[in-house]
């Protein structure tokens, strides 16, 4: 059980400046993880016991959303909130200090150049220890093997050191170590909590990290470790579950830094453009051209690394992926119509059903936001229409209609159709099919034809259409006018 608490926090060096702005009266909060807050809805991103780390970039628009974010952080019961409070914000709200008085939730505020990747790693290192040590049978040792975790050493330096004290061969492995930038292992079939004993004469011992299974250390010898050594190598799972979490919690922080930037890329106008291309190389994203951005609505979240495979293989090794939620963004170069092939393999990497469509193409990263936005309003279009993929420029029609006040439009479709459609809602009938096939292909043999009947019945529905609607179905202008009012019921659906 996780002893650290918010005061304890504040004595780690990489928090070495920062202070209590308000609600102290609840230092003694139980730290058991760090969050970072990268998005305005975090609730459902967050756990209990939490430090969330901010520089409210996500509410720098609506300030005043801090006092409501404070309760529903209080109610989940996260542990603090530290923020760099004039990053990007005026003020903070005036109702937020008393606030946190009054909830006893503890507010941090961190300096400037406080690093949340240096603030993560410190405070899982001291979760984990407190989790996992035990006290080790040579204090030596046990002290240069934490060391060594702390201080960054790899994997590899652990297994050397446990290998001196043991005077065996030791080996340590991550289960993914792709994570740690390493080559793929193949792995061992064991996964138990102790140690057994493999046919090639190797011990092996699990590494945790807060009671998740993320890699072994293998001991060689014929014979069964000591009481003793098993003490020593307990502290190395120990040390390597630390490098392994710091490793994690970076990448971690890495994802959420780049999928901050991404998000302020289409998101927010007006943006530099040297200084984005800048951030863009940075990040080893190849951005220049033009571009396009692609969003899908997924209704299951693929894992991150399907979500890459599937984009790099429908969208081009150039393409940039995220996740939003259940959303899926992307930015790719302007080429082709790459919509179903997306939409394909986000299926196949288990996104359930999906819809996807594109934007506008941006001749240039200051463009990307009016490329997000034409990609979002292509999206709703197509969920309203029931497509599986749209493209903002073949919906020139539908944008047109989407655009008016729904209120005129509904009173538009009453006026044009009304009656046509309470005909066909109290008989069950299909007129107002007819009459759009009728005035899609304006010809009434070949509407026959394609609705499987008579010429004359054809004439006939045509006659009752005229009649309900007291409309010319010959007038130009009146077809115009009940095709519009057909595609307009159908975008704005049922009242």
């Amino acid at each position: 059980m996780a002893t650290l608490t918010v005061r304890d926090v504040l004595t780690l060096a990489p928090l070495r400046g920062a202070y209590v702005l308000a609600g102290d009266a609840g230092v003694d909060r139980l730290v058991s993880g760090v969050n970072v807050m990268e998005v305005p809805d975090i609730e459902p991103y967050i756990k209990p016991g939490e430090l969330l780390l901010t520089t409210a970039y996500p509410v720098r628009e609506t300030p005043d959303r801090l006092v409501e974010l404070l309760r529903l952080l209080h109610a989940r019961g996260l542990a603090a909130l530290a923020i760099k409070p004039l990053r990007y914000l005026d003020r903070l709200p005036d109702r937020f200090a008393d606030l946190a008085d009054e909830l006893a939730f503890p507010v941090l505020v961190v300096p400037g150049d406080t690093s949340f990747n240096e603030v993560i790693a410190a405070v899982l290192a001291v979760v984990l220890a407190e989790h996992d040590a035990e006290p080790a049978h040579d204090e030596v040792i046990r002290e240069r093997l934490t060391g060594i975790a702390l201080a960054g050493g790899g994997l590899d330096e652990i297994a050397r050191t446990l290998s001196g004290a043991l005077a065996r061969t030791v080996t340590v492995l991550a289960d993914d170590p792709l994570a740690l930038g390493r080559s793929p292992q193949v792995p061992e079939q064991s996964r138990g909590a102790g140690a057994v004993a493999p046919p090639a004469g190797r011990w092996e011992f699990p590494v945790t990290v807060a009671g998740v299974r993320r890699g072994r250390v293998l001991v060689g010898g014929e014979a069964e470790p000591t009481l003793a050594q098993r003490r020593l190598v307990r502290q190395a799972c120990f040390a390597a579950g630390m490098h392994i979490a710091q490793a994690l919690a970076s990448i971690e922080l890495d994802r959420r830094l780049r999928v901050v930037f991404l998000e302020e890329l289409v998101t927010a106008p007006g943006a530099d453009p040297d200084a984005l291309a800048q951030r863009a190389r940075l990040f080893g994203w190849e951005l220049a051209g033009t571009s396009v951005v692609v969003v899908a609505a997924c209704t299951t979240a693929p894992s991150e690394r399907d979500l890459q495979a599937a984009a790099r293989r429908a969208l081009g090794p150039h393409a940039v992926a995220w996740q939003r939620g259940t959303q899926v963004v992307a930015i790719m170069p302007a080429r082709g119509q790459p919509e179903e092939a997306f939409r394909q393999a986000l299926v196949r990497a288990g996104a359930g059903a999906t819809v996807v469509a594109s934007g506008r193409p941006a001749p240039a990263l200051t463009a990307l936001p009016e490329s997000h936005a034409t990609a979002q309003e292509a999206l709703h279009i197509a969920g309203v229409t029931r497509r599986t993929t749209a493209r903002h420029a073949d919906l020139g029609f539908e944008r047109l209609v989407m655009s008016l006040p729904p209120d005129r439009l509904r009173d538009f479709v009453e006026d044009q159709i009304g009656p046509l459609l309470r005909h066909d809602a109290q008989v069950d009938g299909d007129l107002s099919r007819t009459l759009e096939v009728f005035l899609g292909l304006g010809n009434a043999a070949e509407a026959a034809r394609r609705l499987f009947v008579h010429y004359n019945t054809m004439k006939h529905r045509l006659q009752r259409i005229g009649d309900l609607l007291d409309a010319d179905l010959h007038d130009p202008r009146t077809r115009t006018a009940l095709a519009l009012a057909l595609e307009a019921h159908r975008l704005l659906g049922p009242p």
